[in-house]
């Protein structure tokens, strides 16, 4: 079966690469599946339906789904005028199905291009994916392809995170104190029990904030790895995630498609006044532009921002000397700011741990 025979391949591959949603080749395997054992094939709400139940996780994701599927529906549509087979147009433009309806009308559905004696083997669909994916990496530089030449690997970033630690002794007492045990034994001058006290746990509350689209295309992939290492590899009590375009508004974004909304104070009132929050933009310095009204409704947000919490920074995946005459130089003067190096991710996470003479050493020529 060749690839571009599969069905369904090209819109499952942009919700993986362009809207950023989690799946892996289980969930396209299962699509698959269901259509060669003949369900999902009788009519447009059907595909629709079998794809959101599988791939998506929220009403947002459903949308976008239906709304990624539409131009196959026109294709279609369009096909078959043009080899003068009879179509009826509706009188009403049919409303997407939402995944609560219970009596869908029925619409004819185009043929999917499939051998239904054939079922796709894994390892087809794998490579269909992985091909598809290198063709769209070839129109990108060349650094954005091997992780290993990212200004931090994530092996470092993991470290990194470690450091990002408030330890806090809670819990049952299961640890021996040495000290206060020695004491007592020494005033009782027997030892009847130890004295234990609660073990150290990270309190440690992280929130990033990720800048996406635009000029932050190109490294999607290394603020995916800051957050999975951040996730997974941390060791932190919580690990949020927010995303963002170009500045924050009123809003900020729990999803990396821009999808599900909260508001900024919502977001402000949940994390608390002691969680450390990192921003990763590159602040209009990847395009070497200067924006008044960006750097103006940035400094209104951070302003904001640092009346509700103590300990905040900002990582640059541009490097520093880009800065200057930019609007990520003017950001640069009002917080911590430090360009995505393993030194400076470090530096980082000392300003969130409450130091800040790491920043105002590094980056002097900003004051």
């Amino acid at each position: 079966m060749k690839f571009e025979a599969l069905p369904l391949l090209d819109i499952f591959n942009s919700l993986r690469q362009q809207h950023g949603l989690l799946l892996g080749i289980d969930e396209y395997l299962a699509v698959l599946r269901s259509l060669q054992a003949g369900f999902g094939i009788d009519s447009r709400q059907e595909v629709e339906q079998l794809c959101c139940l599988v791939w998506a996780k929220s009403e947002e994701e459903s949308r976008l789904i239906q709304r990624l599927l539409e131009p196959m529906w026109r294709y279609s549509s369009d096909e078959s005028h043009n080899e003068g087979q009879p179509s009826e147009e509706p009188s009403e433009r049919q409303k997407p199905l939402s995944l609560s309806d219970e009596t869908p009308t029925s619409e004819p559905l185009p043929e999917l291009e499939t051998h239904p004696n054939v079922t796709p083997e894994p390892v087809q669909a794998v490579q269909a994916v992985r091909s598809s994916r290198q063709d769209r990496e070839l129109k990108r530089p060349r650094y954005s392809l091997l992780t290993e030449y990212f200004p931090v690997t994530k092996r470092q970033m993991k470290q990194s995170w470690r450091y990002l630690r408030r330890p806090v002794r809670e819990g049952v007492p299961t640890e021996l104190d040495v000290e206060a045990t020695v004491a007592r034994m020494a005033h009782e001058g027997i030892l009847l029990e130890p004295v234990l006290i609660p073990p150290r746990t990270n309190r440690t509350d992280l929130v990033l904030i990720i800048d996406r689209e635009g000029s932050m295309v190109p490294f999607h992939d290394l603020s995916w790895q800051l957050a999975e290492t951040a996730e997974r590899g941390g060791r932190l009590r919580q690990t949020r995630v927010f995303y963002f375009h170009n500045y924050p508004d009123e809003y900020l974004y729990c999803h990396p498609a821009l999808l599900d909304a909260k508001s900024m104070y919502e977001v402000l009132g949940e994390i608390g006044e002691r969680a450390a929050v990192l921003i990763v933009s590159d602040g209009g310095a990847a395009r070497g532009n200067f924006d008044l009204e960006r750097v103006d409704s940035t400094k209104i947000w951070i302003e904001q921002l640092q009346q509700s919490v103590r300990y905040c920074a900002w990582l640059n995946p541009m490097p520093n000397e880009c800065w200057q005459h930019t609007t990520a130089g003017e950001i640069a003067r009002l917080l911590p700011m430090f360009e995505m190096s393993r030194q400076g991710m470090n530096a980082a996470i000392s300003v969130l741990r409450g130091r800040y003479i790491a920043w105002e050493r590094m980056y002097s020529w900003l004051l």
